[in-house]
């Protein structure tokens, strides 16, 4: 373990609200787990980060900058410009065997939630057909010995992305097969090709001499961050992850005060086109 790991793993998300310093980024233990490898129900865990409610002043802010950026939708207290995630995570071969190991992170926004797991069994056409993965966000495979461990970080940039896909895929879904929202926003990073974001305040548009789209006006949209970041173990012998969650919030919109009440959001869970 590295030492950057060891000083995360040290702060459990208690201690790490109690920080006085509400600039510096605070930590949150992921619980442990394991996979024997193969399963068909890919072993997950799941962790929740709890934000405080805007203030009446402050949801009449937001009010006004929906207003004034002129479309119909929410303005997301948990916003990508405000809070920043990334995950630290290590993945342990307890096995006899080398294997490789793919890690999968999902999770969920104010509004959308996306289950790696359910879109699967959503595309998988038959029984003995072999499963598809579309992760929100995901991670390269790596090749593990018996016993070897490999540490790695899912960084901001990593979630940024993500961030903005899944909320396409939830209030911006765009059916249209020639510019479609599923799952072209999963394949592709925006910064090299925007297909899927058609429908997204600004649109996108063709680069010129390429196929390739780019969005007209990428500050137009505030993309809503994540507040829910669930991992999932793709590997077919048995090994073990450790991992927590690092945030950095902007503006004080994590809840650390008992006297504030918490944001309880109700994402929807989206379903691919194979499932409406």
């Amino acid at each position: 373990m590295t030492k950057y790991e060891m000083v995360g793993f040290a702060f459990a998300a208690t201690a790490a609200l109690a920080c006085s310093d509400l600039n510096a980024p605070l930590y949150f233990q992921g619980t442990a787990f394991e996979s024997m490898g193969g399963e068909m129900m890919l072993p997950t865990q799941g962790l929740s980060l709890r934000f405080r409610e805007p203030t009446r002043q402050e949801q009449m802010q937001l009010d006004a900058e929906r207003d004034a950026r002129g479309y119909d939708a929410d303005i997301p207290w948990v916003s990508r410009d405000k809070v920043h995630v990334e995950v630290s995570y290590k993945v342990t071969n307890i096995s006899g065997t080398t294997a490789a190991f793919t890690l999968i992170v999902d999770g969920a926004d104010q509004y959308t939630k996306y289950d790696t797991q359910m879109v699967s069994a959503a595309l998988q056409q038959g029984a003995n057909d072999p499963p598809v993965f579309l992760p929100l966000i995901p991670v390269v495979p790596h090749m593990l010995a018996p016993g070897q461990s490999f540490s790695s970080i899912v960084r901001e940039d990593d979630f940024s992305e993500g961030e903005l896909d899944l909320d396409a895929l939830g209030r911006w879904y765009n059916a249209d097969m020639a510019d479609p929202t599923f799952a072209g926003v999963l394949i592709n990073r925006s910064d090299v090709d925007a297909i899927g974001l058609g429908m997204v305040p600004g649109g996108t548009s063709i680069i010129p001499n390429t196929s390739r789209h780019k969005m007209n006006d990428p500050g137009l949209l505030v993309v809503p961050a994540m507040v829910e970041v669930d991992l999932r173990l793709k590997t077919d012998v048995a090994m073990r992850v450790e991992w927590f969650v690092r945030v950095r919030d902007d503006d004080d919109r994590l809840w650390h005060n008992d006297a504030d009440p918490i944001l309880m959001p109700d994402p929807t869970l989206f379903q691919p086109p194979a499932m409406m």
